[in-house]
């Protein structure tokens, strides 16, 4: 089999990533089946498992309207983690 099911893996996300684009641009749907990949049927399963698996967070990410909830990001850990530990010093 060799890397083949690997690269339908990746057709798998990379296509599901475009449908979720084309939607949002386009307002058409996203199919709830993926599509026909391979007439191979361990090949369909990679693509399909690839399909189904992108999660809401990487669609989001992908076009481009994914958000940081406030206090999540790493600056303001950062800045809480050294007002914590060196409060002590100031006072």
């Amino acid at each position: 089999m060799g890397r083949n099911w690997e690269f339908a893996k990746q057709r798998g996300r990379e296509q599901r990533l475009d449908a979720e684009l084309n939607a949002f641009e386009n307002g058409i749907e996203v199919p709830l089946n993926p599509p026909l990949f391979s007439h191979d049927a361990t090949m369909q399963s990679y693509f399909s498992k690839a399909w189904s698996r992108v999660s809401q967070n990487e669609i989001d990410r992908h076009l481009g309207i994914a958000k940081t909830p406030q206090g999540n990001d790493l600056v303001s850990k950062i800045r809480s983690l050294r007002e914590c530990h060196f409060q002590s010093s100031r006072g």
